[in-house]
């Protein structure tokens, strides 16, 4: 494996999975609220939870 063959971007398939990690979680998280699940809410804090594991450890 050379330089070349390295990169720091994900592929695609790697980031819907991580896009469907954190939507999986952020819903369980409202979910457990027991009230109405706000969708913008939801997807807010799938962001926050996708861009936390790329390395924004400020979320």
């Amino acid at each position: 494996m050379s330089d070349a063959d390295i990169s720091d971007e994900w592929d695609e398939d790697t980031m819907i999975e991580l896009r469907r990690f954190g939507f999986e979680h952020a819903l369980s998280l409202h979910q457990a609220k027991g009230a109405a699940a706000d969708l913008a809410a939801i997807f807010k804090d799938a962001d926050r939870i996708v861009n936390y594991v790329l390395g924004d450890l400020a979320p």
